[in-house]
């Protein structure tokens, strides 16, 4: 029989020789919480609990996550208008001799022309438009694939580079909207074509959004492994590298920090953070080259991943006093930016300064509404906020809960 999360939380506390109510004072997670768990009344958790649990007992977070099998969905999944053709492109149809391909362009595709399709997508993606980025993107697999067939030499290499970087945005956009599955295959894709063209960078620049997917998958081991091994292999020379490659070289550090802080592996966090803030220096200043290798990344990126990192271990006070050190990005749809505003609407939160939270939020829906939308932690930071503003709720609070589809 698989043993449940709830299960080998009681097995873990037994062993330890803690009660129900010392774990509870130990980790800051509620008694009741701790005997629902426990009984299987709730067969899950959130993150930041299990988090507070495992480091109460003394174990990795990933040593309290579920490992059997997965129970089947209730219905079939449905694919949204869109993902359907992406997923042809992406997993073809097959049978014995070959790969059923899509229909061949009117005419054939070039160089100059796939490059200026995949930096219009890039623009749409990095706007937030993923419905428009979706469109685009069978058209462009497609091109990129029979640009790399009919090209050879120099040009082969070129069209390998051109059809990683598309399939790395094909990942990235899918991940946005939860198809985790298909953007795996996209990532790893995009892997194995940047080190066909000989572009290691280009190759770790993927590894970087693939970590990521591994993170939002609670796959933490995995994710600080391979990225910290992935850093390794491009490890840069610090007088001579490119700002690209130290910022690859330094978001893998980051995503391996991020992992490493989920897992209940403090110092080790703090060790990885030191060191991209390190290549951070060198950089100087956030630099964009999201149509190379998608980094966006310099001492303001390092800077709110350190407040992200102590929001994770549940400092707050700290999590608002390191945000003084941000400069925020003017792009008002960065990803990373907005991912920073959560973090400190979540820590005033839970300073119960709940009207600069709302306040927060507020500006986030008002600036990239779609970017928004998919996000869960959001939802929550709006979850807690409508619980504990109850019989006080402000118009702004009702809008974002009807925007998050939050009960009131």
């Amino acid at each position: 029989m698989t043993e449940s999360i709830g299960d080998r939380i009681g097995r873990v506390r037994r062993r330890r020789g803690m009660t129900q109510e010392q774990l509870a004072e130990a980790s800051g997670v509620s008694v009741a919480t701790i005997r629902k768990l426990e009984r299987n009344d709730r067969d899950s958790a959130r993150m930041s609990t299990l988090r507070q649990l495992a480091q109460a007992l003394g174990v990795r977070t990933t040593d309290l996550m579920q490992t059997g099998p997965i129970a089947p969905p209730v219905a079939p999944e449905t694919d949204p208008a869109g993902i359907l053709a992406v997923r042809r492109v992406i997993t073809p149809a097959r049978g014995l001799g070959r790969v059923v391909l899509a229909d061949d362009t009117a005419e054939a595709p070039t160089l100059t022309g796939l490059r200026a399709s995949l930096r219009e997508g890039n623009r749409l993606y990095q706007g937030d438009n993923y419905a428009a980025t979706v469109a685009a993107l069978p058209s462009l697999l497609t091109e990129a694939a029979q640009l790399a067939d009919l090209s050879d030499g120099d040009a082969w290499l070129a069209a390998l580079k051109v059809q990683a970087q598309a399939y790395q945005l094909a990942g990235s956009t899918l991940i946005h909207l939860r198809h985790d599955d298909l953007a795996y295959q996209a990532l790893s894709r995009a892997i194995d074509l940047a080190e066909q063209s000989g572009n290691q960078i280009l190759a770790a620049s993927a590894v970087v959004s693939l970590c990521w997917l591994l993170l939002r998958q609670r796959r933490f081991d995995e994710a600080e492994q391979v990225a910290v091994a992935t850093a390794d292999e491009i490890e840069p020379s610090f007088r001579h590298s490119t700002a690209g490659h130290l910022g690859t070289w330094g978001w893998l550090l980051l995503r391996a920090s991020a992992a490493a802080v989920r897992n209940n592996r403090s110092p080790e966090a703090a060790d990885l953070t030191r060191q991209a803030k390190a290549a951070a220096v060198l950089v100087g200043r956030d630099v964009i080259d999201y149509h190379e290798y998608w980094t966006t990344f310099g001492p303001t990126t390092v800077a709110m991943k350190e407040v992200e990192n102590a929001m994770i271990q549940r400092e707050f006070g700290k999590a608002l006093a390191l945000s003084a050190q941000v400069v925020m990005p003017r792009r008002s749809t960065s990803n990373n930016r907005n991912r920073h505003l959560l973090d400190l609407a979540a820590a005033h939160s839970e300073q119960r300064d709940y009207a600069q939270a709302v306040e927060i939020l507020t500006g986030i829906k008002r600036a990239a509404p779609e970017w928004l939308r998919y996000q869960r932690y959001a939802r929550d930071i709006t979850v807690t906020l409508v619980a504990r503003r109850k019989r006080d709720l402000s118009p702004q609070l009702v809008q974002l809960a009807d925007f998050l589809s939050v009960e009131v």
